[in-house]
Parts: C-alpha cells; structure tokens; sequence
C-alpha cells in the first residue's frame, strides 16, 4: 500500500474513511474536495503553521467533516468559483 492510498482512504484528523473520488476510481471533479469555495492548500498550510503535534503533507486528503472545522478555524474567506 502506498502513502497516497492511505491518504486517500482516511483522514489523518480524524481516522475516519475521506469518501475520496479518486480512491474509488472517479475523477477528481467528481470528489466533494473539488466542489469547495475554499482554498483547501491555504487552510491546510494555515493548520500547519498554527497546530502542534500534526503536520499534513499539502496533498493529504482531509475528510469532508474535518475540512469544515478548519475552515471554521482558519481566517481564509472562500473564493469566487467559476
């Protein structure tokens, strides 16, 4: 198993499955993490530099639960999607 498979497969905040498109073999405009408003690279780097104790790769799959909670926290504003 590959470092990116288990990325995929669970989220390293919460332990739970990330219901992660590409881990099915969807595309990944078809994952819920390309549907966002949010900078995810930004409020992942924000958790980063302002968290102890985990420090996530800026491609790790964050589940769709724990993203809201970091956004919640971070003082990013969603951006405009087109």
């Amino acid at each position: 198993m590959t470092l990116f498979t288990f990325a995929a497969q669970l989220c390293p905040l919460c332990q739970q499955d990330n219901a992660c498109a590409m881990e099915q073999g969807l595309a990944i405009d078809a994952c819920w993490c390309a549907k966002q408003t949010v900078d995810m690279p930004s409020i992942i780097a924000q958790f980063n530099a302002t968290s102890s104790g985990v420090d996530l790769p800026n491609n790790q799959c964050v589940c769709q639960s724990c993203m809201a909670k970091l956004v919640q926290q971070s003082d990013i504003d969603a951006v405009e999607t087109y």
